[in-house]
């Protein structure tokens, strides 16, 4: 009669939910408030009903046993079974209204649904899994707080399914990925929420070869388990939403902290060897609260220390038989994964930020703190109970493991008494430990590097390819069926045009260059000028697509630079401000390298060498080495190897520094011979002399922004020379609004 007592309990637990939403509702108050708290009342009867207790009756069973009050070993598993779908559905209704999204509120119905209607069908089967044939006959507060547990969930699922009904049509049409992703997430929820014991109560132990101890077979794929799991979840979760990830991890490890408590419930604190005190326990309570509460100090204790203790740990499993489907073994290696790698997935997923030399600092200061804490608690608790070992400092656990050495280190002893209580320490063994425990943290820092160096690469390269697949698109569309090797303007196929250039370093707020606009013209030599820091290395960087585009465009000969980047540089000779050649090449072995990149033709690269050989007077140089060579000989390698593919844009960046009066000679001749060809030169250069002799046009940019274009015969004509013209406009108090330029009379427009 009992179990009626409890239906009833259980459908009053029910319809008090459900007035409680009506009653909100009528206050037109949102449903998220209600299932905030439906949620936290729910989760008080779990917590209740699990915590205050001792273990499930049916965890005593094994694989060929059926308990008293079980009519079948089929009733057996199906109560392991309601236990097991309890267990995954309980944090999916504590956690949802916290994380509300569609998936997961159609989630949390559809399990919680059925995981709540199966044990409210066959209550007396889970009640008796639970609490044992002692709970049928008489009603027990454990019973009534499963009744509880059962009629909230019920109501708060059925609740939730009435309000995202709607949605589910559009869930049906989501396509194979959401299907793949949610297949995997359902059998991570269940592998997670598994009871230790489930498998024992089912298999048995397992078969006598399946033994995971001492480094065999089955003890390494475990220890390849624990690597490829945090994998498999990175790649599954990377490109969620925040919302998304925290939920996923939130989750996880509250769920491997309820299996962990199964033997460590309130009532076994009560036992000084009970207490969750080694390394790898406090590792599964740390985790969850610097997720709930955003812990960043702590959770790099975690992340260094803990992390390194539970990969010993697992590397030494300190259970009995190791038996592959033994409830010990199997939370064992349940804690220690997760203590294991949650933290490294933590960072990997961003959640906190990857740490520092500060952050390693303060994690060795606290787990200096926590080891003399556990030397005293261990010294001081052998006294009410021998077996006291917490982080394996008092026995020969580890000992035993390393050899006689380690054995005669142990042996030296100091021992003191307080009154009554006897103090033992092993001082030069557990300094010993400590310091490689130190030494092996700063190693496993050094890993941690290394593997996230890995993913910020994968990361990278991610980003890259999505970004050239989208430029691949837009480019598709603008050209319009063209091909590809056709520029986008056509036009503009003789001009160099900067279009509301922008770039912005990183996430600085201080702009290099901020809408920059600019036109150069075939057949012109251009001259750019500037004081350092003004602007103009970003510029050219950015034309010949050395760096990124933050806002605007670049087109070079009609090619967009951020669409048709290879296109463009074809266009393109760059001699850059500081060469860097390949120094144990010949010039003509790199000049020859150079044109290879070019696929310019064995006739036309020879012509133009021997060209550029008589004009440079490099015929004794051409085959020496280029270390050999002094600065201005380098200067000239660089200059002919930009010109060998005869581009359409010449551009120079300060190529005239360092260079002697003969050689500055010879570098301006072939930049008006390359202009009066029709093809365009622009350069930067500190030397107004030579930029007023052989420009055309000059701009001058200050502060990111361009001041002015003008032309050199106007500025004369107007009886002011460069160099009191560019000083006039650098020294200006007045920075020209980006809207605004002065034409090439020198008059302000918009």
């Amino acid at each position: 009669m009992s179990v009626w007592y409890y239906a009833i309990m259980a459908g009053a637990a029910a319809v008090t939910a459900v007035a409680g939403a009506a009653v909100m509702k009528w206050k037109k108050e949102k449903s998220g408030v209600f299932f905030k708290a439906a949620a936290l009342v729910f989760f008080a009867a779990f917590f209740a009903r699990y915590y205050l207790f001792g273990d499930e009756y049916i965890m005593n069973s094994t694989a060929l046993s059926v308990p008293e009050g079980f009519a079948s070993r089929s009733y057996v598993a199906f109560g392991v079974i309601q236990i097991w779908i309890s267990h995954a559905t309980v944090f999916l209704l504590v956690l949802f209204p916290f994380y509300r999204a569609k998936w997961l509120d159609r989630l949390t119905a559809m399990l919680g649904c059925e995981a709540y209607l199966l044990n409210a069908a066959l209550f007396s089967n889970f009640l008796l899994a639970v609490c044992g044939p002692e709970v049928l006959p008489a009603l027990t507060a454990r019973g009534g707080l499963m009744a509880a547990e059962v009629g909230i969930g019920l109501a708060i699922s059925g609740l939730l399914l009435v309000e995202c009904a709607p949605s589910f049509r559009e869930a049906v049409h989501c396509g194979w990925k959401k299907y793949l992703l949610l297949a995997l997430g359902l059998v991570a929820m269940f592998a997670c929420s598994m009871p230790d014991y489930a498998l024992e109560v089912l298999f048995g132990k397992g078969p006598a070869t399946m033994v995971i101890l001492d480094l065999t077979f089955w003890h390494r794929m475990f220890m390849y388990l624990s690597v490829a799991i945090p994998v498999v979840a990175y790649l599954v979760l990377r490109g969620a939403d925040k919302n998304t990830v925290m939920f996923a991890l939130v989750y996880y490890s509250l769920e491997v902290l309820f299996v962990f408590s199964r033997a460590h419930r309130l009532v076994d604190f009560s036992n000084v060897t009970g207490l969750p005190l080694h390394l790898c326990h406090t590792a599964l309570y740390v985790t969850v609260l610097c997720l709930l509460f955003r812990l960043k100090r702590l959770f790099y204790f975690t992340y260094f220390i803990n992390v390194l203790g539970a990969f010993l740990a697992m590397a030494m499993p300190n259970y009995g038989d190791g038996a592959i489907f033994a409830t010990g073994v199997i939370a064992f290696w349940s804690n220690h994964m997760a203590a294991f790698y949650m933290p490294v997935l933590i960072v990997a997923l961003g959640v906190f930020p990857r740490p520092g030399r500060k952050e390693f600092k303060y994690s060795l200061i606290a787990f200096a703190v926590y080891f003399v804490f556990i030397l005293f608690i261990n010294a001081w608790f052998s006294n009410y109970n021998a077996s006291v070992d917490y982080f394996f400092l008092n026995s020969d656990f580890i000992v035993g493991k390393l050899g006689k050495w380690a054995e005669d280190l142990r042996n030296i002893v100091w021992s003191f008494r307080i009154g009554t209580l006897q103090f033992t320490f092993y001082p030069l063994y557990q300094f010993l430990f400590f310091l490689v425990y130190v030494l092996l943290a700063l190693g496993m820092w050094f890993v941690y590097e290394l593997g996230h160096d890995m993913i910020a690469g994968w990361a990278d390269i991610r980003r890259r390819k999505k970004r050239i697949r989208a430029d691949a698109l837009a480019l598709e569309v603008a050209l319009a069926g063209r091909s590809v090797e056709q520029p986008m303007q056509p036009e503009n196929a003789d001009k160099l045009i900067l279009k509301k250039f922008t770039k912005r370093y990183g996430n600085s707020d201080v702009y290099a260059v901020k809408d920059a606009d600019l036109e150069v013209r075939g057949g012109e030599i251009f001259g750019f000028l500037g004081p350092n820091g003004a602007g103009k290395s970003t510029i050219i960087k950015s034309i010949v697509g050395i760096q990124t585009i933050t806002d605007g465009a670049i087109e070079v000969c009609g090619y967009d630079v951020a669409k048709q980047p290879v296109q463009a540089k074809r266009m393109i000779g760059f001699v850059p401000d500081h060469y860097a050649l390949y120094e144990r090449l010949t010039a003509r072995e790199y000049i020859n390298y150079i044109a290879d990149l070019y696929d310019v033709p064995a006739k036309e690269r020879k012509e133009r060498l021997d060209k550029y050989i008589s004009l440079f007077e490099f015929e004794s140089a051409i085959d020496n080495q280029i270390r050999t060579y002094s600065h201005g000989m380098k200067q000239k390698v660089t200059i002919m190897a930009a010109l060998i593919h005869n581009p359409k844009v010449w551009i120079l960046d300060e190529p005239l520094t360092g260079l002697d009066p003969n050689s500055i000679f010879q570098v301006k001749e072939c930049m008006k011979q390359h202009a009066k060809e029709g093809n365009i030169v622009f350069f930067s250069s500190h030397i107004i002399d030579v930029v007023e002799r052989i420009c055309d046009r000059i701009a001058i940019i200050r502060k990111g922004q361009i001041q002015c274009v003008r032309s050199v015969d106007e500025i004369e004509r107007e009886g002011e020379g460069l160099e009191q013209f560019y000083m006039s406009v650098i020294n200006s108090k007045e920075v020209l609004p980006v809207s605004y330029r002065k034409d090439d009379k020198g008059e302000a427009k918009a």
